[in-house]
């Protein structure tokens, strides 16, 4: 576009322009218009891309995924929402990458990780289990004992059933 200019006996003013929809390199624009007529000697104005305009990535740690996929999408960013076990309420976005504060390219994918709660712990099978011993392992992965004594055929300080089950899931700290 230079070349063409120049070669036309006029002067080129090239102004760098970000664009989202022309590559970069690529003439968007021009004034005057092609086809006007002009003296030698004359300035023509070319805007050129400069490629896609370039984003602050803005901190959503600790916003609600809805909120946060619109403070992304405002930003000219797209979301990749990951859900992930945390001990942040469910919801909650706990990460992202590339971090707050980065500069990138817009359209850029940021991923955000989201809690989808606490892990779920699997019961421990106790029948038959000394009750101490019963309640170390439950302790050990994050559940209380409670102890209701009743009559069984098993001997005396055995654990005879527990409530939830053996092998159900239960969140950290149930009893």
């Amino acid at each position: 576009a230079v070349t063409d200019i120049e070669d036309a006996g006029l002067v080129p003013n090239v102004r760098r322009v970000p664009s989202s929809d022309v590559e970069e390199g690529l003439v968007i624009d021009q004034d005057p218009k092609q086809g006007t007529k002009l003296d030698r000697e004359s300035v023509v104005t070319i805007d050129v891309s400069s490629g896609k305009p370039e984003v602050e990535v803005p901190n959503v740690v600790g916003l609600s995924v809805e909120s946060a996929v619109a403070s992304l999408s405002q930003a000219g960013l797209s979301a990749q929402v990951v859900e992930v076990f945390s001990d942040r309420d469910a919801g909650t976005v706990t990460a992202q990458q590339p971090k707050s504060d980065t500069v990138v390219v817009e359209g850029t994918r940021v991923r955000i990780n989201v809690s989808k709660g606490a892990r779920p712990i699997t019961v421990p099978s106790l029948v038959g289990v000394p009750y101490e011993e019963a309640v170390g392992q439950l302790e050990r992965v994050g559940l209380r004992a409670v102890r209701v004594n009743e009559s069984s055929d098993l001997r005396e300080g055995l654990v005879t059933r527990t409530e939830p089950s053996g092998g159900s899931e239960a969140s950290r700290g149930t009893t």
